[in-house]
């Protein structure tokens, strides 16, 4: 078990999430380090809000071949910029992880699947 100083009152607390200081009340959290908040965040934006973005822009791209690149190219920018490794530090938990892990990757390859589909609707290959 590790202990760490509480940061109100100096006091030895467990480094464990969600203990509290029996002193000042101080609760040891997710987001006690005031830089990895707005990275979270944005990296669970990111998680959320680009693929059903990128999953409208396929739909309305696939008029023809040229927005369809156009879409393609958003497809692939949304999976870059929240590809998990790039956040590997915000995981505390390895449930966290996996999980992340998981959803982008599902996420992605039903993406790709309709990518493959309205390719195919195009008649490009």
């Amino acid at each position: 078990m590790k202990l760490m100083s509480c940061p109100e009152c100096q006091s030895e607390i467990k480094e464990q999430l969600g203990t509290v200081c029996p002193k000042c009340g101080y609760t040891v959290g997710y987001f006690n380090e005031t830089n990895k908040r707005p990275k979270y965040a944005k990296f669970f934006a990111l998680s959320v809000f680009l693929p059903f973005i990128t999953f409208i822009t396929i739909i309305f791209t696939s008029i023809n071949t040229i927005s369809f690149i156009f879409g393609v190219i958003v497809f692939l920018f949304s999976a870059y910029k929240s590809f998990p490794y790039f956040y590997r530090n915000l995981f505390i938990t390895k449930f966290e992880k996996i999980f992340f892990w998981l959803v982008w990757i599902l996420v992605n390859s039903l993406l790709l699947s309709m990518i493959y589909n309205v390719v195919h609707k195009l008649q490009l290959v």
